[in-house]
């Protein structure tokens, strides 16, 4: 139960999976929408108010149609998932949590077309399982919305993200929203949240480190594009950390 600044050390995979096997029946018992990260609030207004803001200024640069080939890291019950569906050509969900994806794969709000595949496995196995689907195409939109990234050590990092660009289409679209660290990396070791009523870990990482991470995309013709706050009037209000917003991408002209 520790809240360590700076050093770096590694997260327990199993008490991250507990927790959210506890977070799959109070999501549907608060909101089945809502972020894991405001579980804690009960209150149906700032849930409504991150995806409506999300919805209106943040998905929109991903330039979604009927030839966006989409993969979606984290999917949880389907919050964002139910957005992007309808509107493009192939969707693969995924999340870590079994829970989860036994949710959004009976939810009739969400469209289910041919292409459209959901996935339980960590980030660290994506592509053995995403190997096994019968799709050809490579992804040109990656999404990440809420956190995934936070709770993945930094020597699977690197490697789990390498293996994922193979996955890549020559043009391509990452957007990746997740909590970084104001001041000084800040990791939780099951440390005990009242706001979450439960142990959590998680690694908050500050941006620059973020930066230095995604120099693996860099590397293969990525660009960053936006780096930024998430939102424009903050709605979890955390004094040691901020939702953060980043878009990359790459072009062949």
């Amino acid at each position: 139960m520790k809240r360590i600044f700076s050093k770096n050390i590694h997260i327990d995979h199993n008490s991250i999976k507990e927790f959210y096997k506890k977070r799959a029946l109070d999501k549907v018992s608060i909101d089945i929408d809502a972020p894991v990260v405001l579980c804690g609030d009960k209150d149906k207004d700032k849930i409504e108010a991150w995806t409506s803001f999300e919805l209106k200024n943040r998905i929109p640069l991903l330039h979604l149609d009927s030839e966006s080939n989409v993969l979606e890291v984290g999917c949880g019950t389907g919050r964002i998932s139910k957005y992007i569906t309808p509107k493009v050509n192939s969707y693969v969900g995924n999340d870590y949590v079994k829970e989860f994806i036994d949710i959004i794969k009976y939810r009739s709000d969400i469209v289910k077309k041919d292409k459209t595949f959901f996935i339980h496995s960590s980030i660290q196995d994506l592509t053995y399982y995403i190997d096994k689907l019968p799709i050809r195409k490579k992804f040109n939109r990656f999404v990440i919305s809420g956190g995934v990234l936070m709770y993945v050590n930094d020597d699977e990092l690197e490697e789990s993200l390498g293996k994922l660009i193979e996955l890549f289409d020559d043009e391509c679209i990452l957007y990746i929203s997740e909590p970084i660290a104001l001041d000084k990396r800040l990791t939780l070791d099951k440390f005990y949240s009242e706001n979450l009523e439960s142990e959590y870990s998680a690694i908050y990482r500050t941006e620059e480190e973020y930066l230095e991470i995604f120099n693996v995309f860099l590397k293969k013709g990525f660009e960053l594009k936006v780096s930024e706050e998430f939102f424009y009037e903050d709605i979890k209000a955390q004094k040691e950390t901020k939702q953060w917003f980043f878009i990359l991408q790459r072009k062949t002209k």
